[in-house]
């Protein structure tokens, strides 16, 4: 069951669902395996209309990585998708006592019904980037010109909401940039050369909770502890990897609530974090 919980992992996903879902419905999560990876993970093609979530294997032991030495402390970037939401207060709040920056991939939308916390988001000098204005696949997987609008359409809102031009150039394909509805990696180009001649970088993730993915849990374990075996699974997967991306969902409570257990964790280990517009290309999986 643990081999075939890995395969399923790998069934690419960002997370993103329908423009139309709302909090907690399935998002999928990709995280691509490493080469020297067994080839029961291979990932499989995510179905154009509604995408799946990739549950990740269940590890028998935790990891029992020493602290990295000082002088070669790496960095890991906390990307926050689909806010901000009504939960997004509590995470800021735990973000600001631990003093950590991240990045929030923020739905245009939700910027809208969600005012406060976008300009929050904003003013505690968190990155405010984009995850497109509608996050509906039958929009903005039209075209690259389709998506681009959305994407211009999502600038807008942010200027409108906080103020000014809080929006950084950084983006992250809803459903990730692998998704059958942008033509997988060989339809993507396209998108991102089109959002190259825009300024923008792409970046998808190698590190998750699975927290869009509940029907992955087939140990029954419970939520919080499913997500935690989750990104030990994965950061089993990249912890040697350059740049480690990890993705949460600040609209799943239980996400919020696992958060400084995985701070801990990734500070012990020796990690430093950074926002995303530190990295100079696009990341895609």
């Amino acid at each position: 069951m643990i081999k075939r919980f890995a395969a399923l992992f790998l069934a690419l996903a960002c997370f993103a669902a329908l423009g139309a879902c709302k909090p907690h419905e399935s998002i999928p999560v990709e995280v691509e395996i490493p080469t020297d990876a067994p080839a029961s993970a291979v990932p499989t093609e995510v179905p154009t209309e509604v995408p799946t979530e990739a549950p990740t294997e269940v590890p028998t032991e935790e990891p029992t990585d020493p602290p990295l030495n000082p002088s070669t402390k790496r960095r890991v970037y906390l990307t926050v998708d689909d806010g901000p939401w009504e939960h997004t207060g509590e995470l800021l709040d735990i973000l600001a006592a631990y003093g950590i920056k991240a990045t929030f991939f923020t739905i245009g939308r939700s910027i809208k019904s969600h005012p406060a916390e976008a300009k929050r988001i904003a003013e505690e000098g968190h990155l405010l980037a984009c995850h497109t204005m509608s996050h509906d696949f039958n929009i903005i997987y039209k075209s690259p010109e389709a998506f681009v609008k959305d994407v211009d359409e999502w600038r807008a809102q942010v200027i409108a909401t906080v103020g000014y031009d809080a929006g950084a150039y950084v983006y992250r394909f809803p459903g990730g940039s692998n998704n059958s509805s942008v033509g997988g990696r060989a339809g993507r180009g396209a998108y991102v050369e089109a959002m190259h001649e825009k300024g923008y970088i792409a970046m998808d993730w190698n590190l998750a909770t699975n927290d869009k993915w509940l029907a992955g849990n087939t140990e029954h374990l419970p939520v919080s502890e499913y997500f935690w075996q989750s990104y030990l699974e994965t950061y089993s997967w990249y912890k040697d990897k350059d740049p480690l991306i990890l993705i949460i969902h600040d609209t799943v409570p239980e996400s919020i609530e696992l958060l400084p257990r995985i701070l801990d964790d990734l500070i012990a280990k020796g990690f430093d974090f950074g926002t995303c517009d530190e990295l100079t290309e696009d990341y895609l999986m």
